[in-house]
């Protein structure tokens, strides 16, 4: 997990509000861990999201989220490549869309495949725009 400071913590946590309610459908239950929480773990990690089949405990797909400060090679090596070794179901960055090919040039450093999301925000940290590829 990525240290972050209030306002960047604020907007991590904002982002995963924001996709829940984007995501919350019928066909799928939301598991969220804003701020470093572990309301639901898949084994002994933690992503930011998971989708599980509703009613049932077969994890479909996990999202990471990430703001401009934690799109490095360190957060790279030691968390998404973790997540995407230890975790048999769809993998997804949610990143600042300005930060994407960032994000994609270091998965390819590390040797690990994901999907992206990426999100823009306003000036008052206001989510906006989440896209899924």
């Amino acid at each position: 997990m990525a240290n972050r400071n209030y306002q960047n913590q604020s907007l991590h946590d904002n982002v995963i509000k924001s996709a829940q309610r984007f995501l919350n459908n019928t066909d799928f239950d939301i598991y969220t861990n804003p701020g470093g929480q572990k309301n639901a773990g898949i084994g002994n990690l933690y992503p930011d999201i998971i989708l599980t089949d509703k009613n049932k405990k077969t994890v479909k797909f996990f999202i990471e989220v990430e703001t401009a400060e934690s799109i490095n090679l360190n957060e790279a090596t030691s968390q998404w490549k973790k997540y995407a070794n230890g975790i048999q179901a769809s993998f997804y960055l949610l990143v600042p869309r300005n930060y994407r090919e960032l994000a994609n040039r270091l998965c390819k450093q590390v040797g690990i495949s994901v999907r992206f999301g990426t999100f823009d925000t306003d000036y008052h940290g206001n989510v906006s725009n989440i896209n899924w590829e």
